[in-house]
């Protein structure tokens, strides 16, 4: 399992890639930036708890789930332009797979 950190991605045998760390093996790692990363991550955990949002409607308290996705909404907005900044910026990609910043 991948977790983020101010080192970069950290998985559960080590950093693979960005400071600190063993050093990463030429060409193995994400193919994206942290950055990207960063926002594509945070973007997919907004979606899943919309859509659970959506689930808990179904059982009781409408307007609770309603208001809570309509706060959410603003958040995702958010995530989905800086995505889209990044990749229009071309920090999307890691020049080399593994070996640092784009």
């Amino acid at each position: 399992m991948a977790t983020i950190s101010d080192k970069g991605v950290q998985t559960s045998t080590g950093t693979a890639e960005g400071k600190g760390g063993p050093p990463a093996t030429p060409g193995v790692g994400s193919p994206i930036t942290n950055e990207a990363y960063n926002v594509i991550a945070a973007l997919h955990s907004k979606l899943e708890g919309l859509e659970a949002y959506r689930k808990y409607s179904r059982d009781a308290q409408g307007d609770l789930w309603r208001d809570l996705t309509n706060a959410e909404i603003g958040c995702v907005s958010r995530l989905v332009d800086e995505l889209e900044h990044i990749v229009k910026d071309g920090k999307l990609r890691m020049v080399e797979p593994g070996r640092g910043k784009a």
